[in-house]
């Protein structure tokens, strides 16, 4: 009796090591995959700011950890060009801050939001950039004169100007997102919102469309451009 009593106890203690045990390894495994995306926002971010996506301390980007429901953020008033780990906040699907930095992106509450309603979106950027934004400064969307503009320029939405940060600029970008077709949405006399299924895909994009905006500018310049058809 006093042996299956040991036993017992024994069998308990193994559990319950194996049980913290599982837990540090999905611990540790978290961590790896918020260095690793955290690594990537970082140099994905310094390609923007290269780019002149944005300039000085705004604009915004942020990445979800693949799996989970944590969203890597840039932390408000950083520059893109010289982020590290403490200028990065870590908040949740409901705009939470759960780690790092405790003051996130004034928007981050949209890139939360945008999250939770597109499964198939792995990163978020705002950006300032120049040529884009004066189209949306003069309420026009960016015309697709280029071939490559097509499927990028293909949801775009435009939207009126609201205040950084106020509820109605979160309303009005997440109503334009709740079409799934929807991947750009501009914002009047304040930059553009672009979403991507990673950190590269959401770069490359931005990358076309702020040279789309700058041809389709150019093309103004020279006459009345012709636009691909959707």
């Amino acid at each position: 009796m006093r042996y299956l009593f040991l036993l017992a106890i024994l069998t308990f203690l193994l559990a319950c090591s194996s049980t913290r045990s599982e837990i540090k390894t999905e611990g540790k495994e978290e961590e790896v995959q918020d260095k690793i995306h955290k690594d990537q926002l970082i140099e994905v971010a310094e390609r923007f700011y290269a780019r002149e996506l944005t300039s000085g301390t705004g604009g915004d980007i942020s990445v979800r950890v693949p799996g989970t429901e944590r969203i890597i953020v840039k932390a408000t008033g950083t520059c893109l060009g010289d982020l590290d780990y403490g200028k990065l906040s870590t908040i949740n699907l409901k705009g939470e801050v759960i780690e790092g930095n405790p003051a996130p992106s004034h928007e981050a509450d949209i890139h939360a939001v945008i999250y939770s309603m597109r499964d198939t979106v792995g990163a978020v950027m705002h950006m300032h950039a120049p040529y884009s934004t004066a189209w949306a400064a003069v309420g026009e969307l960016i015309p697709a004169v280029t071939q490559q503009s097509v499927n990028p320029l293909r949801g775009v939405a435009i939207v009126p100007y609201y205040r950084v940060g106020s509820p109605e600029l979160i309303e009005a970008v997440v109503e334009a997102y709740r079409n799934p077709e929807t991947s750009v949405v501009m914002m009047e006399n304040h930059g553009a919102f672009v979403v991507g299924s990673d950190l590269y895909d959401l770069l490359y994009k931005a990358e076309v469309v702020e040279n789309t905006a700058r041809i389709a500018w150019l093309c103004k310049a020279l006459g009345e451009p012709k636009q691909f058809e959707f």
